[in-house]
């Protein structure tokens, strides 16, 4: 169940925290489909694939190439000195020239086979594109999302700094009138210096997710940074995201394809068990030939049958060794499936908990924030003692902070609940249709 989680308007008083998260500027801001999207099309790997796919395009077409007759010209002039019993020398320039058709009519169904093989190659480097896309988008996004929790960790170590600086002003107004000691100076300035402390930890924090998000787009964030939105309609049930990821995910896709292309192969290495026919038109314009003067011109019309009857048991051993690379390429398919269900459950555990525990952080959130108001006035009435008032202040922060970083973590258990589903590039509308695949290999 896809659960959507808000944040209580009646929190928006801390310092202006909520505010200053929702009025971040987005004139200019970045996307995270659109990041997404630019990070993909800039990517060496993904580039590599689509460079491997239109490779094995042209090992397609050069397979149906079989399909067409051959045409071979062959020419030749040199001397010739003929020297025969009873019969006088020749010493003749010899000419050659012949232009010859072959057209294949049957070679064991070969030509067919080795098309649907290199289809299939196509289909799967189809697929490994566009695998290679969705784990793109899935690092790109858990760099967006981090980053974007750090930027809303800075902004609330900023507010949190500025909290205990007014908390420490007021002390001290009270302690010069009189009203407050030197004791309660003390712990306000002690709680200041922690949240001096956290701000840079969460600076350097900041900095290591810039980085981690560079390496990925290729470059720094040049604009604010919109916080992502899930819109996406899960499956209601594991189960059901399970069959979606067996049918949908292309690195499945990819398995399967490489097993059509394995079976392809194994037809192939059948075809030296049948004959092979050509038909040949052929074409000799030949002069001063074998000693004798003169043009020696000769046209064949011919359909030519080639059987091997046996080469040292090659035959039967490549359709062996074909044979076990379709169990192999099974195999390899078989631990995909295995590897896909155990991520997709993974982050599937992950999304569902975490979403039933923002329900517990929000009421945290808002009690705590009850409590701290109530604080605030006993203190300023005197019946709260700054100790109090503090610890509560900071559990606030620490309230928000739980907020913004399981947030993050839901955010990205969500995202990569929809990678496992390989659902992920189609839940940000991104077209990465560069390497077309033609056919559906499911049923592998």
């Amino acid at each position: 169940m896809n659960k959507q989680f808000y944040y209580p308007r009646l929190l928006i008083t801390f310092g202006g925290i909520v505010a200053l998260f929702s009025m971040a500027n987005t004139t200019h801001a970045m996307d995270l489909s659109t990041t997404v999207e630019d990070a993909i099309l800039h990517n060496p790997e993904f580039r590599e694939q689509l460079k491997i796919h239109q490779a094995v395009r042209a090992d397609l077409k050069g397979a149906e190439g079989s399909w067409y007759p051959v045409i071979d010209l062959n020419a030749g002039i040199g001397k010739e000195i003929i020297d025969r019993k009873n019969t006088p020398e020749t010493d003749l320039t010899r000419t050659e020239a012949s232009l010859r058709l072959t057209e294949n009519i049957f070679e064991g169904f070969a030509t067919v086979n080795e098309i649907d093989r290199q289809k299939a190659r196509l289909d799967a480097a189809g697929y490994s594109a566009q695998a290679s896309a969705n784990q793109i988008a899935i690092d790109m996004t858990s760099a967006y999302i981090e980053l974007v929790k750090q930027q809303d960790s800075m902004r609330l170590a900023h507010e949190s700094k500025a909290t205990h600086e007014r908390i420490l002003d007021q002390i001290q107004q009270r302690t010069e009138a009189g009203v407050g000691n030197q004791v309660e100076v003390d712990q306000a300035k002690a709680r200041l210096a922690l949240s001096n402390s956290n701000l840079i930890a969460t600076r350097n924090n900041y900095i290591d997710a810039k980085a981690k998000f560079q390496r990925v787009l290729g470059r720094l964030p040049e604009t604010q940074l919109i916080k992502p939105t899930m819109q996406f309609q899960f499956p209601d049930t594991l189960d059901k995201a399970i069959n979606v990821a067996l049918t949908d995910h292309p690195t499945l896709r990819s398995a399967n394809a490489d097993i059509a292309e394995a079976r392809a192969q194994h037809a192939s290495a059948a075809s030296p068990y049948y004959p092979r026919i050509d038909l040949e038109l052929q074409k000799t314009m030949d002069n001063n030939i074998n000693g004798f003067e003169g043009k020696n011109h000769n046209l064949q019309a011919m359909l030519r049958m080639r059987y091997n009857l046996y080469n040292g048991g090659k035959d039967s051993a490549r359709r062996d060794v074909t044979a076990s690379e379709v169990q192999q390429a099974t195999e390899i398919r078989n631990n995909s499936r295995r590897q896909t269900i155990e991520n997709l459950t993974y982050a599937w555990a992950a999304k569902e908990y975490l979403e039933e525990q923002m329900i517990y952080i929000d009421q945290h959130i808002k009690l705590t924030h009850d409590t701290l108001e109530g604080y605030r006035k006993q203190f300023s009435l005197g019946r709260r003692s700054l100790l109090d008032l503090l610890n509560t202040e900071n559990e606030y922060i620490s309230a928000l902070l739980t907020r913004i970083n399981t947030e993050s973590e839901l955010n990205t258990a969500q995202y990569r609940t929809l990678n496992a589903m390989g659902k992920l590039i189609e839940a940000l509308n991104i077209d990465i249709d560069y390497a077309s695949v033609e056919q559906d290999y499911s049923k592998e």
